[in-house]
């Protein structure tokens, strides 16, 4: 409806070039295709990033718990061992 309303021409006066007699509702459709072509970069950019992250934190959390029970089972070993000694 907005776009057969507003069929009258405008001027488009960019940086580097001017566009004469644009409709405006050609201007509407092309504001919102980079609109909407921007929102969406910007959201795939945010969710690459987060799912980087993402990956980055479970390998992070992997090794922190392969340590943790690496150090856990010293600690059994050695408990067990040391009953070992006192026992002979």
């Amino acid at each position: 409806m907005v776009l057969v309303k507003n069929t009258e021409p405008v001027a488009i006066d960019l940086l580097v070039r001017q566009f004469e007699n644009v409709p405006v509702a050609v201007v509407i459709l092309i504001t919102v295709g980079v609109g909407i072509f921007i929102g969406y970069a910007l959201a795939l950019s945010v969710i690459m990033t987060s799912k980087a992250e993402a990956r980055l934190l479970r390998n992070e959390n992997k090794k922190v718990s392969d340590e943790i029970n690496s150090l856990r089972n010293i600690a059994v070993d050695e408990g067990v061992y040391e009953d070992d000694d006192e026992e002979e």
